[in-house]
């Protein structure tokens, strides 16, 4: 039998991982991790073997005695972790969960969402270190990440363990660096928009086609092998999960290298991890070796922490590189929609004080004494 795909990437050293709310299509394909996004949610909880997720969500917080806000935004919270929980019971790793993108550039309200999100896993029996919290690659965002995941000294003595965090939305070489000194656990490089913005910049003559790009010469694999080469060089840790692909093919190209040549992992939908196991493997050049940087690694985020001079140095880098100006921000509005809708849905119900239980019927807050005398 042909080896699959599928299974060439993951024989390459690369770790697969699902990219859906769908999460009762996930399992066929025995993913590592998972990763999650406002988005995906939203078309998950969009369907009828999903809304349930919904219900369950307004119910954790009508008998609760905050405001209409302050329980649509722990209802919204308690949805995004009811998936990851869901997810958590099929895959043996971890999955990421998404901060509000609408907080994208505000540092400390990041960190209290990412301590809001994680409490709510630990209240409902998960450990923190089956979580990673899924951050914008903003700078806010980057010293947000190094906040969570730098321990804190509590008054007895005794050391927090880290928030772990996922750079999401991350598009060139500065990102990643600046995310590595931040500590961040894993950053996720969009292989697809990266060629899309390099592909919008390509010149065209007048009515002609441009040819096929090769595969090799595919921006956003070229952008993960330069990180993968960075990353070595410097003695980063952090891990490369790749995301956003278009094609298998893509998928394909990028597992020749391995993970010593490319990511640690690829975040991959449902149709795409078919895709995937319905074709033919290639065997990865895994002898691969990155090549080595021969310039001292530019300073954004110093040990001691962040100061102005890298945040200078960052901006300036991150101006003359010009995606992450271009993509973050188109990024952040597309999953700003698909948040507000969601948090539109969650505000109804909690604003009509009902959900719909198992047994179809409508239990309600706040009803008046004599009514609930008749039944």
């Amino acid at each position: 039998m042909p080896l699959t795909a599928l299974q060439a990437v993951r024989d390459s050293g690369i770790l697969i991982a699902s990219d859906t709310g769908e999460y009762n299509k996930i399992g066929e394909f025995y993913p590592q991790d998972a990763t999650t996004n406002p988005s995906l949610v939203l078309a998950a909880v969009k369907k009828p073997e999903y809304a349930h997720l919904i219900d369950r969500a307004v119910e954790y917080v009508l008998t609760r005695r905050d405001s209409i806000e302050a329980r649509t935004q722990l209802a919204l919270d308690h949805l995004l972790v009811q998936v990851g929980i869901q997810i958590l019971n099929i895959i043996p790793g971890r999955v990421s969960v998404s901060i509000d993108p609408r907080l994208a550039n505000d540092r400390d309200a990041i960190v209290n969402k990412g301590h809001d999100l994680i409490a709510i896993f630990e209240e409902l029996g998960i450990s923190r270190e089956r979580v990673l919290i899924k951050i914008p690659g903003t700078y806010s965002g980057i010293l947000a990440a190094r906040i969570l995941e730098t321990p804190v000294r509590l008054s007895d003595g005794t050391m927090t363990d880290p928030i772990h965090t996922n750079a999401t939305l991350i598009f060139g070489r500065v990102q990643a660096l600046a995310c590595a000194q931040a500590g961040m656990a894993v950053i996720s490089p969009f292989i697809g928009r990266v060629k899309d913005w390099w592909a919008a910049r390509e010149p065209k003559s007048d009515g002609a086609t441009n040819p096929e790009q090769p595969l090799s010469e595919h921006p956003g694999i070229i952008l993960v092998q330069q990180i993968r080469s960075a990353y070595a060089s410097y003695g980063h840790r952090t891990g490369i999960m790749a995301a956003g692909f278009r094609r298998v093919e893509e998928i394909v190209e990028l597992g020749k290298r391995g993970s010593r040549g490319g990511p640690d992992i690829v975040t991959l939908p449902p149709d795409l991890l078919a895709g995937l196991r319905d074709s033919v493997g290639v065997v990865s050049q895994n002898e691969f070796t990155p090549d080595r940087e021969r310039q001292l690694e530019p300073v954004y985020i110093p040990p001691e922490g962040p100061t102005l001079e890298g945040e200078a140095r960052y901006t300036k880098d991150v101006e003359e590189e010009m995606i992450a100006l271009d993509k973050v921000p188109e990024g952040l509005a597309k999953f700003t929609v698909d948040a507000k809708i969601l948090e539109d849905l969650i505000r109804g119900k909690v604003e009509s004080g009902s959900v719909e239980t198992s047994a179809g019927m409508f239990w309600f807050l706040g009803w008046p004494r004599w009514l609930g005398r008749l039944f």
